[in-house]
């Protein structure tokens, strides 16, 4: 097995920066970057003729995502975008007037904006309260009522880190008749998920951030039971059964999650995506988030060194990869001044939020702490 600062070198962003902002734009890995080459190269010089390998390249692609999350082939889908993955459910359920959703109130807007937009039919959005950067199961208990029809929730928030725990949350939601949908782009390719064991009904996550993969390209996962009572509200060519009858349409949608790739796909960001699974699944899933979360506790006792607060939840259980400190400073001019020394963090919920992969070290984490020291002196 390969030590962890072996990948290293696969990452060339680290022959000239420092990267510590996972939780926003990833760099890619080589193999990320071989894997679209190869397929531009192939469209370069045979386009078409090379159509059935791109066509087993996405059948592959799709059968290893799926891997990372438990699930059935079938039960997804590619699409463009998390916002893109839960938008197909926002509008694709059968809402009746008066219906709930619940979120939360400190989410994403991807995570807001598609529950909101179902006001216009007659659809009430409630709000679970922030209790010091974190959702509480008691305050679910007490806004859960007879007409919630669905519960959406990161399960990393992408201010602080706090990871919610999604298996107390699946139990109650199935026990209760409530439908799940889940933002996974914060945690998906650094903590494990397995939609089958917590369980989930939706989920949606980009490839752009943990999964370290090209943007515009994601995976959507609807149940099976779920498919055909999710109706897609964007239809194709592919949203069919018989999708290659182009002379002989029908109109008779596919009964799984395919139904929801209603045109033809971005094969390069699939390719791109299939290689930073593969990297991922090499490395270990489990693999990477205790070498996240042990990042996550230098990040910490740094800070606590420095008497800066911490935002995020100290608990190992309650956090995912990306940890928010704040102190006497201004985060926009602290993340500023770091970037211009080649140090890329990001700033969120009035602090400095520092978010390493697993091919980051714990020298990375003191190095970007020494570069604020410097600027925090000036």
């Amino acid at each position: 097995m390969k030590s962890l600062s072996e990948y290293r070198k696969e990452f060339p962003v680290t022959g000239k920066y420092l990267y510590l902002d996972h939780a926003g734009i990833a760099p890619v890995s080589q193999r990320v970057v071989d894997a679209v080459r190869r397929y531009l190269d192939q469209a370069a010089g045979g386009g078409a003729f090379h159509y059935p390998e791109w066509s087993q390249q996405v059948n592959c692609v799709r059968k290893s995502a799926a891997r990372l999350i438990n699930a059935q082939d079938d039960e997804v889908a590619f699409i463009r975008s998390t916002s893109h993955g839960l938008s197909l459910v926002a509008e694709g359920l059968d809402w009746k007037p008066g219906d709930h959703i619940i979120v939360y109130e400190k989410e994403f807007p991807s995570n807001l904006f598609p529950w909101m937009h179902l006001k216009r039919k007659g659809v009430d959005v409630h709000f679970l309260p922030s209790r010091e950067g974190r959702i509480l199961f008691e305050d679910l208990v007490r806004t859960v009522d007879s007409r919630t029809r669905l519960l959406s929730v990161s399960t990393v928030q992408f201010t602080n880190g706090f990871r919610i725990d999604l298996d107390r949350i699946g139990r109650f939601c199935r026990q209760k008749g409530i439908l799940l949908c889940v933002d996974a782009i914060q945690s998906l390719g650094v903590v494990p998920m397995d939609v089958k064991a917590y369980p989930v009904d939706f989920l949606s996550a980009d490839a752009h951030k943990w999964l370290m993969g090209p943007e515009g390209i994601g995976i959507f996962y609807c149940r099976k039971e779920l498919a055909e009572t999710l109706r897609p509200p964007l239809t194709g060519w592919k949203s069919v059964r018989k999708e290659m009858a182009f002379e002989a349409p029908v109109f008779e949608l596919k009964n799984d999650a395919l139904r929801f790739e209603e045109g033809s796909l971005n094969i390069m960001g699939v390719v791109g995506l299939g290689a930073a699974i593969e990297l991922l699944r090499e490395v270990g899933i489990e693999r990477i988030e205790q070498q996240v979360l042990d990042l996550g506790d230098k990040i910490i006792r740094e800070a606590d060194e420095r008497g800066m607060s911490v935002l995020t939840p100290r608990d190992r259980k309650e956090r995912g990869g990306n940890v928010t400190v704040a102190g006497e400073f201004d985060p926009l001019v602290v993340r500023e001044g770091l970037r211009r020394e080649g140090i890329m963090v990001n700033s969120r919920a009035g602090g400095i939020r520092i978010s390493p992969h697993f091919y980051n070290a714990s020298e990375d984490i003191g190095r970007c702490f020494r570069a604020m020291d410097v600027l925090l002196a000036r």
